[in-house]
């Protein structure tokens, strides 16, 4: 039976429409803010844990929470069902090239997927071993056997270049090995599911597990790998790869593509007169409906996403500028520079906060800063001593809390303000996604299984 849950804004945190209503996605409504919880303090206590699922391979990407359900990826391009109060899997699906393709061809593409693989192995193998040959032969450039090797190595490259167009179309992107392929965490409109995944495919689910519609939408092409999550704004889901694309929810059919460049950072979503935009971490501000640039060339986040917060937008990296964006979406009007700024450079792998007139940002060596919301002053900055490793996580507002994470799985609460107090520390297994909080609880996925912790 299929069911269509509603999504209570107050409880997720979705407070000044930014999405379209009753969505929710990467950050809950993109801005990290879960003001009505309760947030648990003690993340490592026994007595805390409610449940803990092992899952079948790691990811990035965070849960988002529908009704009574819990949906997360895995690696390489599973998306997983559980419930939320037992942590149960009810259902999990994979969505490779071979998987989203008719029955009857997935056998051939699973071979094609298999052989592109091989083929692409052999030519590193080939590569490695052309190189020190070139260099033997330059020191003797008589050396009929040298010669004759080169040639049989670059002959052999050569028809596996051509082997390779016949199956290319299912050679995986290049990405990262702390990427991987399922980093961008998936969005609903609380019957749908809504998931992309870094070799390119696209797919919508309803709660129970069945597959409304797939395709590759387009493939990344940055070789570290694809991390911008999907964004429901004004009845269209938007996609960022090189280029932004519009797509009908219902269908998965596109309805715009908007020239634009790879980011790693997600799209957040806002609304200029009663319509939707999006703004992306390359800078556009797109009208949602139909693709219409606004504002191009605001500025470029390498990493993380812009963060919007009462009609601006601040872009918060190595350094910053704020916007406010203009009154109509109709092109009339750009956004208005407000200031800019320079916390400590570095690279800014978290999303930042707005929280009571301040930003909160946090970069990857645990570098914590707090900017002024007003002209971009920073306030304070000071090393997170608390925290190990690097930190992914984005910054998160949990009830009257800060909430700050590391990949080690070392977390810290902090109470607002410049004066940074430390209210509780934890250390948990090793996670780079941001967790989610509901009510008294709170919700983790580490890289070998989901967490349920409750105050």
């Amino acid at each position: 039976m299929k069911r269509t849950i509603r999504i209570a804004a107050a409880s997720l945190g979705l407070g000044a429409g930014f999405l379209s209503a009753g969505t929710v996605g990467w950050r809950g409504d993109g801005t990290g803010r879960f003001p009505g919880v309760t947030a648990p303090l003690h993340w490592d206590k026994a007595e805390c844990l409610v449940w803990k699922t092992p899952t079948p391979k790691w990811s990035n990407a965070s849960p988002i929470l529908v009704g009574d359900r819990i949906f997360l990826c895995a690696e390489p391009d599973s998306l997983l069902c559980l419930n939320k109060l037992t942590g149960e899997i009810l259902w999990q699906h994979s969505n490779s090239y071979a998987d989203i393709a008719p029955e009857a061809d997935r056998d051939a593409i699973r071979t094609k997927m298999v052989q592109v693989v091989a083929i692409d192995t052999r030519m590193k193998e080939l590569q490695s071993k052309l190189r020190p040959l070139e260099k033997t032969a330059k020191e003797k450039p008589g050396d009929a056997e040298v010669q004759a090797a080169i040639t049989a190595n670059k002959t052999e490259q050569s028809v596996l270049r051509e082997e390779r167009k016949a199956v290319q179309d299912y050679a995986m992107p290049s990405t990262h090995a702390a990427n991987g392929f399922s980093s961008c965490t998936p969005a609903t409109d609380g019957s749908r599911i809504f998931a992309f995944f870094g070799s390119g495919v696209a797919v919508a689910y309803d709660l129970e597990g069945t597959r409304l519609w797939s395709r590759v939408v387009e493939k990344p092409t940055e070789g570290w790998g694809h991390s911008a999550s999907p964004v429901l704004a004004d009845g269209r889901l938007v996609i960022q790869v090189r280029d932004v694309h519009g797509l009908d929810p219902a269908t998965g059919k596109t309805v715009w593509t908007v020239k634009s460049k790879p980011r790693w950072g997600a799209c957040v979503g806002a609304v200029i007169d009663g319509q939707g935009v999006v703004i992306t971490a390359n800078g556009e501000l797109i009208r949602a409906k139909d693709g219409l640039v606004l504002a191009s060339g605001l500025h470029g986040l390498e990493y993380c996403a812009p963060l919007v917060h009462e009609g601006v937008v601040y872009f918060i990296e190595n350094g910053g500028k704020a916007f406010r964006l203009p009154a109509k979406a109709d092109g009339s009007e750009k956004p208005e520079l407000l200031w800019q700024t320079s916390p400590p450079k570095d690279r800014y792998y978290a999303s930042p906060l707005y929280h009571d007139g301040a930003i909160y940002c946090i970069n990857q060596n645990r570098v914590y800063s707090i900017i002024d919301a007003k002209d971009g002053k920073v306030l304070k900055s000071q090393a997170i001593k608390s925290l190990k490793q690097t930190v992914y996580p984005s910054v998160t507002l949990a009830g009257t809390y800060i909430v700050l994470a590391a990949e080690s799985g070392s977390a810290v609460i902090l109470e607002p303000g410049v004066a940074m107090k430390e209210v509780a520390t934890s250390s948990m297994g090793p996670f780079r996604s941001t967790p989610v909080f509901d009510n008294d609880r709170v919700y983790i996925r580490t890289h070998d299984a989901m967490v349920c912790i409750q105050r």
